[in-house]
């Protein structure tokens, strides 16, 4: 295969999901950055579909987009590596099927990289928007959207051991850091991200770029529906990974003899379920305060 060139590669995985697809490639075409090139995986889905949905766009685009279809499902990270391995870029982004992006992502992202000063930063994210919607009779309804993660002000490789701190349309990186940390890890059927991001903070450091530029999309359909999001779909899935995941970091410390991350995944993540109970339980005495001041007999 030809393997095209452009400042960033933009992966988009995608199966049976055309009209989320569409959203994708808008989110794509409508960038005010135009050097980019998008490979799209269909991992095992409907390819008459797909090539329909993109030849719409292959007037205009013809140069920039390729098309890779699988003739059977090899999973969400495997499908990110053949994207990857099937382009030619400075910088790489994963840009799901069902997520979007704001128009100036890719100028702001690359910008900041392009004249970051610090050698170690590999990476920049955006502030995230969680967008909630459902599907009804081909047509995506948005029923609310929030700040996804606004506090958050820097990365630290403590914070990331704990859980993932960003979803994968945030991040751009460059694309010199599969040389020292490998790619995506084509076993996990989930979280491949988020250990992909272990390993990145491993060696590296990445930057926050305080502006919601990134749409985080979340559907309200069933686990089993092409249309569901991989967390809402998947989630015992991801529960059952985060613990195998976490075992495994242990147990490479133990093999070797070191402290290493395999501690601070067990230790934080310990923690953080230590704050959430505490705040709770500070809710709680909060909410009962308030209630008792109705009773002025109560002193």
């Amino acid at each position: 295969m030809f393997t095209k060139r452009g400042k960033v590669a933009i992966i988009t995985r995608t199966k049976n999901r055309n009209i989320l697809l569409k959203r994708a490639l808008e989110s794509v075409v409508n960038q005010t950055f135009s050097d980019w090139i998008m490979v799209i995986v269909n991992d095992g889905g409907d390819s008459g579909e797909i090539d329909k949905l993109v030849e719409s766009y292959q007037e205009k685009f013809t140069e920039k987009i390729t098309v890779i279809h699988n003739q059977t499902s090899i999973g969400m990270e495997a499908a990110s590596n053949k994207g990857i391995q099937n382009s030619s870029s400075e910088y790489v982004v994963i840009h799901d099927d069902d997520d979007s992006w704001h128009k100036d992502f890719l100028k702001t992202t690359i910008g900041y990289m392009d004249q970051c000063p610090y050698d170690n930063v590999k990476g920049v994210i955006t502030h995230s928007i969680k967008v909630v919607e459902k599907i009804d009779n081909d047509k995506v309804i948005e029923l609310r959207k929030a700040p996804f993660n606004s506090s958050l002000d820097s990365i630290t490789l403590y914070r990331m051991c704990a859980s993932n701190l960003f979803p994968p349309i945030s991040f751009l990186y460059k694309r010199s850091v599969f040389d020292e940390i490998g790619m995506y890890n084509s076993d996990l059927p989930v979280l491949g991200d988020w250990d992909f991001n272990l390993r990145f903070m491993g060696k590296f450091d990445i930057h926050v770029i305080k502006d919601s530029l990134a749409f985080y999309h979340h559907r309200l359909v069933s686990k089993s529906s092409d249309y569901s999001n991989s967390v809402i779909g998947g989630i015992d899935k991801h529960k059952m990974y985060d613990t195998i995941l976490r075992n495994k970091y242990l147990r490479d410390d133990i093999s070797k003899n070191k402290i290493g991350i395999g501690l601070l995944v067990n230790i934080s993540k310990s923690v953080e379920e230590i704050n959430r109970r505490f705040f709770l339980f500070d809710r709680v005495i909060n909410y009962a305060k308030y209630k008792l001041k109705k009773f002025p007999f109560i002193k």
